[in-house]
């Protein structure tokens, strides 16, 4: 199970690398934010839960993790998406690259700080 938390984990933090040059490059050319990217935010959003998930089971049946920062950098990852979504959806349409930009980063930033304290 623990070996599975970490595999998610991994393809969480490429998922959301690949979101945040997407959302970089969006936001310095001013397009908007289309369909096509907002799926990949949900892919990466669901690799967030299902590894949230995982690392709750394991920490519950194999062992909790070392660090406990590890705890807090996953609730902020699973938190992170849905409050970028919401800040995301009162701001005009120009706006939500840079918003999802802003996310991405940080998201990317806390999964790397996950793997080095889940180790």
């Amino acid at each position: 199970m623990s070996q599975a938390h970490a595999l998610v984990g991994q393809v969480a933090l490429v998922l959301a690398s690949v979101a945040a040059i997407w959302s970089v490059v969006l936001a310095i050319t001013r397009r908007p934010v289309g369909s096509l990217f907002l799926g990949n935010a949900v892919w990466v959003g669901l690799a967030v839960v299902v590894a949230a998930f995982l690392g709750t089971a394991t920490a519950v049946l194999v062992a909790p993790p070392g660090d406990a920062l590890h705890v807090v950098y996953g609730v902020l990852a699973v938190a992170l998406l849905p409050g970028a979504a919401l800040i995301a959806s009162s701001r005009p349409a120009d706006d939500r690259a840079v918003v999802a930009a802003a996310a991405s980063i940080v998201l990317v930033i806390l999964l790397f700080r996950l793997l080095q304290t889940g180790a």
